[in-house]
Order: structure tokens, then C-alpha cells, then sequence
């Protein structure tokens, strides 16, 4: 059982939450973690952590920006809801909602993995910007051979032509034609390439 505002959990109940819940004492040592929260930590069992501080379990965690925030409400006993990121010691980084309230027995912190949200917006905002990119691209790439083709017809319109004239003609359209279709090409690959790296 833990005391939660003037009342007592069922740590059962809690343990199968599909958010992280977890209880830290005011030494930073873990008293209590749900599956959830286990799984957020990325340890194996609950016997890793409880007993255990923050900082023995992961290193350099009092340097952070969340840590940070932790020690506030631990000190100004106040609630916060924040969105950090969590370096794990293998070099991957996980994205986290934190609700924070101070308890009894320390902080009460209910955690949510945003991870995936956060990755998919990165790759919309990275999509954004290379559409940006690309039709910055376009607009130069396409307006010389298109300006090309305007002029060259300009100059057949009512004027009597010899047979070498029309020829360096029709090589000025071919030659603008060509370079309009090698470039369709590269914007069908480039979003083929963005479709096969969102799969």
C-alpha cells in the first residue's frame, strides 16, 4: 500500500497501469516502480532499481534539465507537469510526459512515453523542410527550361524560317525538353526515397 493525498493505493492496481508510476524517496532512492515505469527505465527487474538512487542507476541523471525540475518540487514541495528527454547509457534517447507531485514519502512521478509521437513529428518537420527544399529547387530548375521553350516558340510564330533555323530550333525545344524530364525523374525518386524511409 502507499499514501497517496491523505489515502492509501492498492499497489496491485497500480502495477498494471498502462502509464509509468513510480515513488522517490527524498535521497533520490526509488521506493516503489509499475511495470510500466520498469519498462520506461529499461532494467529488467524492480529488485535493479528499488533501494537504489537515481544517480547510481543512471549516471550524470543530476546534470539534466529533469533532475532539474525534480529537485524543485522535492524542495518546494509543488506538482509540475513537464515533457523531457531521457538519455539511456547505451546512447538512445527516449521522449517522456512527467507528472510530478510531492508525496509523504517523496515524489510521486506518473510518466508517459511520447517517444514515437515525438519521432513522427521530427520526420513530419523533416518532410516540411526538404518539400521546402524541393520546391525551392523547382522553381529554379524548371523556370530556365520552360523560359527556354517560350522563347524558342516565340521566335516560329509568323516569321518565314529556313530549314537550318527550324533545325537549331527544334534541338533549343529537345534539348529544354530533356532537361525538364531528367528532372520529373529526380523528384519521382526523391519521393520514392521518402516513402521507402517512412515505411
Amino acid at each position: 500500500m502507499i499514501q497517496h493525498q491523505g489515502r492509501y493505493l492498492n499497489t496491485a492496481t497500480l502495477d498494471n497501469l498502462l502509464e509509468g508510476f513510480l515513488l522517490l524517496s527524498p535521497t533520490w532512492r526509488y521506493v516503489y516502480l509499475n511495470k510500466a515505469a520498469l519498462a520506461h527505465s529499461r532494467y529488467n527487474s524492480v529488485d535493479e532499481l528499488i533501494g537504489y538512487t537515481m544517480m547510481e542507476k543512471f549516471p550524470g541523471i543530476e546534470h539534466t534539465e529533469l533532475f532539474n525540475e525534480l529537485e524543485m518540487c522535492m524542495a518546494g514541495r509543488t506538482t509540475k507537469n513537464i515533457e523531457s528527454e531521457f538519455s539511456y547509457q547505451d546512447g538512445s534517447v527516449g521522449y517522456f510526459e512527467f507528472r510530478i507531485e510531492p508525496v509523504p514519502e517523496g515524489l510521486f512521478i506518473l510518466s508517459v512515453d511520447i517517444t514515437e509521437k515525438k519521432k513522427a513529428e521530427a520526420e513530419r518537420k523533416q518532410y516540411l523542410e526538404d518539400l521546402e527544399q524541393m520546391l525551392f529547387i523547382t522553381s529554379h530548375r524548371v523556370r530556365q527550361p520552360v523560359a527556354n521553350i517560350l522563347g524558342v516558340s516565340g521566335l516560329l510564330n509568323g516569321n518565314k524560317h529556313q530549314e537550318s533555323d527550324l533545325k537549331r530550333i527544334a534541338d533549343y525545344m529537345k534539348r529544354s525538353a530533356i532537361d525538364l524530364d531528367a528532372f520529373t525523374a529526380e523528384i519521382t525518386n526523391f519521393l520514392m526515397a521518402r516513402k521507402i524511409s517512412q515505411r
